[in-house]
């Protein structure tokens, strides 16, 4: 008995031994794992995300979408959604100039629209659509272009070319401010300007990632009883 004792005793001892060697190897592996599942997150975070809030003449509107890279270019996505019309667009992000004195990047875009009011299918395309972005130190420039098709889905909806372009020179960190202008083209045989509104701008930072816009115009094609006063206001949050 006291034999059999004898070698238990030493078994649990070398036993002990082997598990407190082991202890380091194991720490070492659990400290590769969490690095690796840090370089996975790193690469998940390659997608951005963003969220929009507009309040114009159109009502209040929500957008939301999201940038995922693939390598030198992104593809872009986002739905946009207005009372029951809905609006799914996709696109590819263009780098084109990327350096430390300018940024300029292109994002055409195609998109489909429906009015969920009826169950008839689409009652838009919102084609083409080309988006600039170009910051040049303290100066940022955004354009939109936009096409809207409404009569390939509705013989008597009338189809819009639209276009948004602003250029801000930011005083600081906090404040951007400048001119903004857009026009509503209608097309067809009773086609023409439709709008015209000029104005101005002003962003302001509301903290990491967040940005209020005020747009105010002079709407040039305003009906006699108009005051022709109108703009917009926006909210913006990027991840």
């Amino acid at each position: 008995m006291k034999s059999k004792a004898f070698w238990l005793t030493q078994l649990l001892a070398i036993a002990c031994m082997l598990a407190v060697a082991c202890i380091p190897t194991v720490y070492a592996d659990g400290h590769e794992m969490g690095e690796e599942m840090e370089m996975e997150e790193a690469e998940e975070s390659s997608t951005s995300g963003w969220f929009r809030i507009d309040t114009d003449g159109l009502a209040t509107q929500f957008w939301f979408g999201a940038s995922h890279s693939l390598g030198s270019i992104s593809l872009d996505s986002d739905i946009y959604v207005v009372d029951t019309f809905g609006e799914f667009d996709i696109g590819l992000g263009i780098p084109v100039v990327d350096s430390d004195d300018m940024s300029l990047s292109l994002l055409p875009m195609v998109g489909i629209g429906f009015d969920y009011t009826a169950p008839n299918g689409p009652s838009s395309l919102i084609a083409p659509q080309l988006f600039t972005y170009l910051t040049a130190g303290s100066i940022y420039f955004e354009s939109w272009i936009q096409g809207f098709f409404n009569s390939p889905f509705d013989e008597e909806a009338g189809d819009a070319l639209y276009t948004r372009d602003f250029i801000l020179y930011s005083v600081n960190d906090t404040v951007a401010i400048g001119p903004q202008v857009e026009v509503t083209l209608d097309l067809g045989d009773d086609g023409g300007l439709g709008s015209l509104i000029a104005g101005g701008r002003l962003n302001l930072g509301y903290g990491e990632n967040n940005t209020l816009g005020l747009f105010v115009g002079y709407e040039t094609q305003k009906e006699d009883e108009e005051t022709g006063l109108t703009g917009r206001m926006t909210f913006v949050r990027t991840w």
